[in-house]
């Protein structure tokens, strides 16, 4: 798989480690992985974004091929002590 990439949020072309890694666009901030095939792919998006579900909804009409799936694991929130493993 190639390391450059199209960011899903500011539409630029970018060169990550690898697209499937969740990590952010250089440009814009914003954590992203596409992960699969061209076919059968999935789009994870940063529970961080403003407006998220607006922007879930544009990216699900504008990435049809793909499913659109939001990160919402605990641990890239911060939250200290016992909380954190809610």
């Amino acid at each position: 798989m190639s390391n450059i990439t199209t960011c899903p949020y500011c539409k630029e072309t970018v060169k990550k480690t690898s697209v499937d890694r969740f990590q952010p666009c250089p440009e814009c901030g914003y954590k992203s992985a596409r992960v699969g095939s061209e076919t059968n792919s999935y789009l994870i998006i940063d529970s961080q974004l403003p407006d998220l579900i607006s922007k879930y909804g544009e990216l699900q009409q504008s990435d049809e091929g793909s499913v659109i799936v939001i990160d919402r694991r605990i641990g890239q929130n911060p939250v200290a002590g016992n909380e954190r493993r809610r």
